[in-house]
């Protein structure tokens, strides 16, 4: 998990990357955007995958949380939750967990304009995943992924 200023937040992920982790978390918001172009770029021959920037992280309640989501109002079910924005994460999780439904696996994608996983990367995570037999879909203005997702 990087959670670091965001002039060294960059620097961090890369050093993660060369150090073979399969999985890095961004939560840093409002890291250069040169810097995450130039991130990006020198992510494209790895099998790293990355979740963020500006995102609040991921949590398979009961199992895993990596990042900033309050766990109490996590229940483990079968919903899959993948949002870009991390206070639409909370209300959709709150509600879903009040209704009774609780998620197989709730995923903050990040709201930065140079971000690692899309709507469409997570969609299809869940749609292979077998614990998952529903997925809430949240979007933030300012982008196409997820109407290219639900197409």
């Amino acid at each position: 998990m990087i959670c670091v200023p965001p002039p060294f937040a960059a620097a961090a992920i890369d050093e993660a990357v060369d150090a073979g982790m399969e999985v890095v978390i961004c939560i840093t918001e409002g890291i250069p955007v040169k810097d995450m172009i130039r991130t990006r770029d020198r992510m494209q021959d790895s099998s790293t995958i990355r979740v963020g920037s500006n995102c609040p992280g991921v949590i398979t309640p009961e199992e895993i949380k990596i990042g900033i989501m309050p766990g109490y109002i996590h229940k483990k079910g079968r919903i899959g939750v993948v949002s870009r924005s991390g206070t639409l994460t909370y209300e959709v999780v709150d509600q879903l967990t009040k209704l009774g439904l609780g998620q197989s696996t709730c995923v903050g994608i990040g709201g930065d304009p140079v971000n690692g996983l899309k709507h469409l990367d997570v969609m299809q995570m869940f749609n292979d995943d077998p614990a998952t037999d529903g997925v809430v879909m949240c979007g933030e203005i300012g982008s196409t992924d997820e109407e290219e997702c639900a197409a």
